[in-house]
């Protein structure tokens, strides 16, 4: 193809824009007309709305098995209508858009362009040959690039962030559309989600109640109280809210977000809500769907409201109002999550219409200045100034003896002080609390502030900082604070169930020799910069944060020289302990020397 077809009309690019009707937002394009994009029937590994760092992912992505250079298909008809390409995010990714139905697709993280767009590829290598070689981002004319439903149009990589996955989007001139709305694409499954618990908060009860749930056949579930007491029924009035916790495999092992749920009072249904659309508008708004502070990415668990929430944050929506019911009423609840096929799993219990008893013994609130929270000793302060605050609730620093918290404290990590319950009762927060630990004396090294996230089981970083006479944090979730002692070194073992760019032979780089090395830590956190040496020799590395390790690459060149490599690893924490050496013997005699290119580089 001569120069000027790509670049001359790169100049006078055609931004045509049409729209649909007003009440229409996904385009009622044939579900016979969307294919699934890749050539093999691959497991979903991230599903449309799930929680990330600053919004809701917009698409689907599905398993490349650890592996780049599959061939990606074009899910309709139609054209490329852009290309980009950055280090972070989206890394190469392409748009098709479909005219007739004014419908798009998004492919992300790609390891190049192809197939039937051999002209596109190289228009790829020009742009980063002749332009910014970290990233471009370029409209096209419309039918410069156009190929069928099923076509090849490019390769799966890792660009941008996380492991080898395609990313998959449909847009609309609306919003995104989940990619499992589409018959061809869902996954077609036959287990349905599962329930992990039942979050009840009202007007009426003296603190939430947190039910967890056991399966006890095919999308039933029965409710069980934190004493293991079989959950059936409860006496309470007033507005209640009611957040359903659970997670959808699909075909794969991954905890995905499901697709639709409801809630039935008395056998009608009173709420419901699929995922299958979000507007542009939505896509930062988590708090709609989500209670934040009891959700979490890593790992995945997501805490659905049962209701509508307002997007302004401060006003608290409801599941049910029971003072619009008779007095001692017995009010039948079914809270169900859906998957895209279909499936169902369901928990039940009974309302009876009447107000609750009250404990005696029922904590205090904490002491509060404004939006200002403070234990009752005075010794952890959590600011909610800055924070967006919603609901008329309370919120609690509870001390909590360590024979009370749910869970054990690591070997290796004494308990330095007392151990804090943070707590709300209707009531959240969106954005960073400002937290203080003032025990009144220097921390050590070694010390430093942990906190137990009671929604996913596990402790999770609050960015402490040290302080003359304690600690700073940042809160965003619900848990335990306590200050602990890390006397136990990070380690330091070989990858070998998976790694990153591990290609098929058309795109595999044959001059370089890949090796992995995990790091972890029990306790304050490993460093990213290790000592490494080949040979008693300082080589270099690079930290892949996704997999939380080091990644070496080696020379082929060398197995002329030498039949075996030494290579030693030593890895630090913040806490000053340092590990034993790791030490990996490669054997360099499986490197054929055929396989090397002219252009590999060669090191005496």
């Amino acid at each position: 193809m001569q120069l000027a077809k790509f670049f001359f009309p790169l100049l006078s690019l055609l931004f045509c824009v049409s729209h649909l009707s007003a009440d229409s937002k996904i385009p009622e394009i044939p579900h016979s007309d969307v294919g699934f994009p890749l050539p093999y029937f691959s497991p979903v590994s991230g599903t449309f709305a799930e929680i990330r760092n600053h919004n809701l992912h917009l698409g689907s992505d599905f398993k490349s098995y650890g592996l780049n250079g599959h061939n990606i298909l074009a899910t309709f008809d139609g054209y490329v209508e852009e290309i980009s390409y950055s280090k972070t995010g989206y890394g190469l990714s392409l748009n098709l858009y479909n005219p007739k139905y004014k419908i798009k697709s998004k492919y992300a993280h790609l390891h190049s362009f192809g197939g039937t767009l051999v002209e596109l590829e190289l228009l790829r290598r020009a742009l980063l040959l002749m332009g910014d070689p970290t990233g471009f981002q370029l409209k096209l004319p419309p039918g410069m690039f156009s190929t069928k439903k099923g076509n090849a149009i490019g390769k799966t990589g890792e660009t941008g962030s996380g492991p080898p996955h395609l990313h998959l989007e449909f847009r609309s001139e609306k919003g995104t559309i989940n990619p499992l709305y589409f018959s061809e694409i869902h996954q077609k499954d036959i287990t349905p989600p599962t329930i992990l618990s039942l979050f009840l908060e009202g007007d009426d009860l003296e603190k939430p109640l947190l039910l967890s749930a056991k399966e006890i056949g095919k999308g039933k579930f029965e409710l069980y109280s934190e004493s293991g007491d079989l959950f059936t029924s409860i006496q309470l009035t007033g507005k209640l809210r009611i957040r359903l916790s659970g997670y959808d495999k699909i075909r794969s092992r991954n905890k995905n977000n499901v697709y639709g749920m409801d809630l039935e009072v008395n056998g009608k249904t009173v709420f419901t809500r699929n995922f299958d659309f979000l507007s542009f508008e939505e896509k930062s708004q988590k708090h709609q769907f989500y209670d934040i502070n009891r959700s979490s990415l890593s790992p995945p668990v997501y805490f659905y409201h049962m209701y509508e929430q307002s997007k302004l944050f401060k006003e608290e929506g409801y599941s049910l109002n029971l003072n619009q019911f008779p007095k001692k009423e017995k009010i039948q609840i079914q809270a169900s999550l859906r998957d895209a096929t279909g499936n169902k799993s369901s928990v039940n219990f009974t309302i009876l219409n009447e107000n609750s008893p009250k404990n005696p013994n029922e904590k205090s609130i904490t002491n509060k200045t404004g939006n200002k929270y403070k234990s009752s000793d005075g010794v952890v302060t959590i600011d909610l100034t800055k924070a967006e605050v919603s609901g008329d609730g309370n919120f609690f620093i509870t001390e909590i003896s360590e024979k009370e918290i749910p869970f054990k404290i690591p070997k290796g990590l004494p308990l330095k002080g007392k151990i804090y319950q943070v707590e709300t009762k209707r009531m959240s927060w969106k954005g960073e609390g400002l937290g203080e630990m003032n025990f009144g004396s220097t921390p050590s090294i070694k010390d430093s502030l942990y906190f137990y996230d009671v929604s996913i089981g596990k402790f999770q970083g609050v960015q402490p900082k040290r302080k003359p006479n304690g600690f700073s944090f940042k809160l965003t979730k619900l848990g335990y604070l306590m200050v602990l002692s890390d006397e136990t070194p990070p380690t330091v073992f070989p990858m070998t169930s998976i790694a990153r760019f591990i290609e098929l032979p058309d795109v595999k780089n044959h001059c370089l020799e890949e090796k992995y090395y995990t790091l972890s830590d029990t306790g304050s956190g490993f460093r990213t910069n290790v000592e490494l040496l080949l040979d008693g020799q300082s080589f270099p590395y690079e930290y892949d944060p996704d997999r939380s390790a080091i990644r070496v690459l080696i020379p082929k060149s060398l197995q002329k020289e030498r039949p075996y490599l030494l290579l030693e690893v030593k890895a630090s924490d913040f806490a000053g302990n340092t590990s034993e050496p790791f030490v990996d013997l490669i054997s360099t005699n499986g490197w054929k020397e055929d396989l090397l290119q002219a252009s590999c580089p060669v090191i005496e």
